[in-house]
């Protein structure tokens, strides 16, 4: 199996919080909500594009007695479990996932929301730049949150 090259950690963080802080900051440069849109679906494509071979790395990692020998075989994983499940049990055991899901990107939206109302108050009370000032806080903290990440995953 080939290895794709992953990001090195300083440059993934530089670009998670490069990411971050423009995606936060576009009320200032870009008036237009519609062009705002296009441009943050451009920085999140971009965002993601970076992430992508990291996150694909990680996903081929299988712990230990999770890999199959050469006749295909291995230790039953979650999956098999999953399959040999009657539809029922499938339901419930697919509702709290989704549950949680859906409540992530609710409060996410929330929170979306509350920053942009908050950097308009700011500009409405005649603070220039608005909304860069915290963009730039968010952009600083996922940046180190990306590098922290780092050493967490090679545990």
């Amino acid at each position: 199996m080939t290895t794709r090259p992953t990001l090195p950690p300083a440059v993934a963080a530089t670009v998670s919080g490069a990411a971050t802080a423009l995606y936060y900051a576009l009320p200032d440069v870009v008036p237009s909500r519609l062009a705002r849109g296009w441009v943050k679906a451009a920085v999140v494509t971009v965002s993601l594009a970076a992430s992508l071979p990291g996150a694909r790395a990680a996903w081929n990692q299988r712990p230990e007695g999770q890999e199959a020998d050469q006749d295909g075989e291995g230790t039953p994983g979650l999956t098999t479990a999953f399959r040999a499940m009657p539809a029922g049990k499938k339901a419930v055991a697919l509702a709290l996932p989704t549950a949680v899901i859906a409540g992530g990107v609710g409060g996410m939206l929330a929170a979306e929301r509350k920053i942009y109302r908050r950097g308009e108050a700011r500009a409405a009370a005649g603070k220039r730049l608005a909304h860069t000032g915290p963009a730039l806080l968010y952009g600083l903290l996922a940046g180190v949150l990306r590098l922290v990440q780092g050493p967490l995953d090679s545990r």
